[in-house]
């Protein structure tokens, strides 16, 4: 892991896009700042995609995401990713009742590309390097 590789997850993700205060600090700290790396799981992707929509924003979701494409380094699920995320997701259950599937692909994701995680996920309380503001 790297202190120069970032992976932003979902929440990190929409704070940015919607320019709320965290998301200004973020863009400001890691975007902006030019000496992260920052990587994105394409689950993020997609739980952004179905938020926009269900929000009425579905008009957004191409600028969007492309956007984070440019940004990024876009990380497939692969079928690895997916099974080690399967059994990953009982530990992170064991801090946040409502952790799922999609935190245990960011987790591993993380792992893959030797990156600290952004998020202020309940989910990732207890995960070593996460970066929570």
């Amino acid at each position: 892991m790297t202190r120069s590789d970032l992976l932003f997850d979902t929440w990190a993700w929409w704070e940015y896009l919607h320019a709320s205060r965290t998301g200004v600090s973020l863009d400001a700290r890691y975007v902006k700042h030019g000496s992260y790396r920052l990587h994105t799981s394409s689950i993020s992707l997609g739980e952004l995609a179905a938020r926009l929509d269900a929000d009425g924003a579905g008009d957004r979701i191409t600028a969007a995401c492309g956007s984070i494409r440019r940004m990024s380094h876009i990380w497939d699920v692969s079928a690895d990713i997916a099974q080690e995320a399967g059994m990953v997701r009982k530990s992170l259950r064991e801090v946040s009742d409502s952790a799922n599937l999609a935190d245990g692909i960011v987790l591993v994701t993380a792992k893959r590309a030797g990156a600290r995680i952004v998020s202020a996920d309940p989910a990732f309380r207890r995960v070593p390097g996460v970066i929570s503001r």
